[in-house]
């Protein structure tokens, strides 16, 4: 094991990236190999899940677009608008998951040769922003259709800036966290179950009681990390507002203060996994 000695040693940017790009390269030919439809089933999943939600919300309980105008009533309208916020969750839900399992599934090559850990776990997070990058121009095209185009469409890459450097901050952090406690990952899922629900990604958050038991749940859900990213996308593209500022600083904080843990994390216990894995 002498060869670990410099562990710590940090690679080239060049290196980094290409290193990257390696592992996400990897995920997405694992991920459609050997499929019929190869590229198509980014997109199933997603639209599947989409129609349920549009014929039960739309279709069956007449739901109104939150804060929407005259101009936004139809059961097409209620689709996009959920589209909005399930394309944002999906990102963020696959790249924990898949972060998770990326580093677990790298133990053997780790053990042999080092490279940071948070490289596979970055990896699998740009094969899903691959996906998800699809899905988003699949809904902006649907957007543009329906006639909701404006100029803050061209806030959209800064928001999702924001959105990858917290999203994959956290999947880091989760990723090293259950390479030493192994229950984490099972955790998570249930966590991640029941924060789709406690989102406001298929209802408003005006919906939730202001208040109740003492607890002001209506700021709470509404200042949570998803929350803000989601609201202020739908506030950008959907409503063409450039949204509130606090939103901004809002996103930037949880990006800024996700990307500081991540390297907190990394530091501490992530800098040789090979032989915990």
């Amino acid at each position: 094991m002498e060869n670990r000695t410099d562990v710590r040693a940090p690679l080239p940017l060049s290196q980094q990236w290409t290193l990257i790009n390696a592992f996400g390269q990897r995920d997405l030919k694992a991920k459609f190999n050997g499929t019929l439809l190869g590229w198509v089933w980014s997109l199933v999943v997603p639209l599947a899940t989409l129609g349920i939600y549009t014929l039960i919300f739309g279709g069956l309980f007449k739901m109104k677009i939150p804060g929407g105008a005259s101009r936004y009533e139809g059961i097409q309208f209620v689709a996009v608008w959920l589209f909005a916020g399930l394309t944002l969750w999906g990102y963020f839900l696959s790249s924990v998951n898949g972060g998770i399992s990326g580093l677990l599934g790298s133990g053997s090559l780790l053990q042999k040769v080092y490279f940071p850990a948070y490289a596979p776990v970055l990896g699998a997070g740009l094969a899903v922003g691959v996906q998800s990058l699809i899905e988003v121009g699949l809904l902006l095209t649907v957007f543009a259709f329906l006639g909701i185009f404006g100029w803050t469409w061209i806030l959209i890459p800064f928001l999702f800036c924001l959105l990858v450097v917290f999203v994959q901050s956290v999947a880091v952090v989760l990723a090293i966290w259950n390479i030493h406690v192994r229950d984490l990952a099972q955790l998570v899922g249930v966590i991640l179950q029941l924060m789709f629900f406690a989102t406001p990604i298929i209802y408003s958050v005006t919906l939730v009681p202001a208040e109740k038991w003492g607890i002001p749940l209506q700021k709470i859900i509404g200042h949570m990390p998803m929350a803000e990213f989601i609201e202020l996308f739908r506030s950008v593209a959907f409503y063409c507002a450039p949204g509130h500022w606090k939103s901004w600083v809002a996103c930037a904080a949880w990006a800024g203060i996700a990307f500081l843990a991540a390297k907190l994390v990394y530091r501490k216990w992530g800098a040789d996994l090979g032989e915990r894995i």
